[in-house]
């Protein structure tokens, strides 16, 4: 891609590079695989990413990253459709106005609508990698989005949000040129909302995290990583431990957690660990140098996609379990269907921990799949080869 010296307008929400998770893993990711190509990054964020400098970060920009624009999310107090166009006119001037090969948005949310809005008026071809469907996050109880806006807490308020969302997704899946799901469970949804035929591109892992070598200990290191979020649902880990302690099977138990600016809910993980002393605590740290402690990782999501901490749990050869959700099913962990109770899901967990040979068979049917089908080099390619095509048929135009 070199020849072309294609340059993209990445709009993205708030977390990368600040916070760790499954969305800025991936942004990261992205622009160092793609190294042949100039990124300017245009960021949806709160007041608070806004005081950030993307230059003493999580992680570090790339040296494709050319620009690193912030603009605050919309006010939301008349009518949508009057909102955005004030918001838009609002922010227009701190847009890069250079000429781009193409415009890649990563949700349909407000960073979304803007993309929408600037291929629309300057004629530039549209890319979406959408990997969570916000309105989707709305309606299971998300109080804050990635670019920190928080979620209203009436039903009425939450209900016009969740139409909002559904609106703007119509909107960029009907203006993209290729709409890619990082989830198989999501294309449903998006076809029903209008996209044409959208392309499945997993998530993924570096291939230096796979480590086929596990050495496991009498009893099992139970684990839980992820943002502390509502929409995470960390306290019900808390949950799954109380109900192990009545069982004969006495696991040990870590939970690394990320910051996710809900203080009231940090308060109340921060409580629950006083009372459950049996949990390793571990905060804002990198997961990776802790995978290979862990024989399995609950995950307890409201609602998911497909979570990255999912492919990095089996990387290392640790067994995603608990209810399934969004791509967590049965092809990549151990799980029981939505409403089944806690009790039954520790005491199925119990079963097959110790049926030992069943477990290693079980876990190393899944590490294969990881390993074969979900690194970031085979899953950026992909996009190397759309991306080529895409570029070449807007010269060609």
């Amino acid at each position: 891609m070199n020849d072309l010296n294609a340059s993209v307008l990445l709009v993205i929400e708030g977390t990368y590079p600040w916070y760790r998770g499954g969305v800025s893993e991936w942004v990261y990711q992205y622009l160092k695989a793609l190294k042949n190509y100039d990124f300017h990054i245009l960021q949806v964020a709160t007041d608070e990413f806004q005081q950030l400098d993307p230059k003493n970060a999580l992680y570090p920009l790339t040296e494709n990253v050319k620009s690193f624009t912030r603009i605050p999310p919309p006010t939301l107090t008349n009518h949508w459709d009057v909102d955005k166009e004030t918001w838009f006119q609002s922010i227009i001037e701190d847009v890069p106005t250079l000429e781009f090969s193409f415009i890649h948005v990563t949700n349909t949310g407000f960073a979304g609508w803007l993309g929408t809005k600037l291929s629309e008026v300057s004629s530039t071809p549209l890319v979406l990698t959408e990997h969570a469907l916000y309105w989707k996050e709305v309606e299971k109880g998300a109080v804050a989005l990635e670019c920190g806006y928080q979620i209203p807490d009436t039903f009425e308020a939450k209900s016009e949000i969740v139409e909002i969302f559904k609106k703007i997704a119509s909107q960029v899946y009907v203006s993209s040129e290729e709409v890619i799901s990082v989830s198989r469970i999501n294309i449903p949804y998006q076809k029903q909302f209008g996209a044409n035929n959208p392309i499945y591109i997993p998530n993924g892992i570096p291939s230096e995290l796979l480590d086929p070598v596990k050495i496991r200990k009498q009893k099992p290191v139970i684990g839980w990583i992820g943002r502390c979020a509502e929409m995470k649902n960390p306290k019900l880990f808390f949950e799954i431990v109380n109900v192990f302690r009545k069982n004969k099977l006495t696991p040990d138990f870590m939970m690394m957690l990320s910051d996710a600016n809900e203080k009231e809910l940090e308060s109340e993980v921060k409580f629950l660990a006083k009372e459950f002393p049996e949990v390793r605590m571990i905060w804002n740290e990198s997961a990776e140098k802790y995978l290979n402690e862990l024989d399995l990782l609950c995950i307890t999501s409201h609602n998911e996609s497909q979570p990255l901490v999912m492919f990095e749990a089996l990387s290392n050869k640790a067994l995603p379990v608990g209810w399934q959700v969004g791509d967590l099913t049965r092809e990549f962990g151990f799980v029981v269907p939505p409403g089944t109770s806690t009790q039954t899901l520790v005491n199925q967990i119990e079963n097959l921990w110790n049926n030992a040979d069943k477990f290693e068979n079980f876990v190393e049917n899944r590490y294969e799949t990881v390993a074969f089908n979900h690194t970031w080099d085979s899953i950026f390619n992909k996009y190397d080869m759309l991306f080529e095509e895409l570029v070449t048929e807007d010269l060609e135009v």
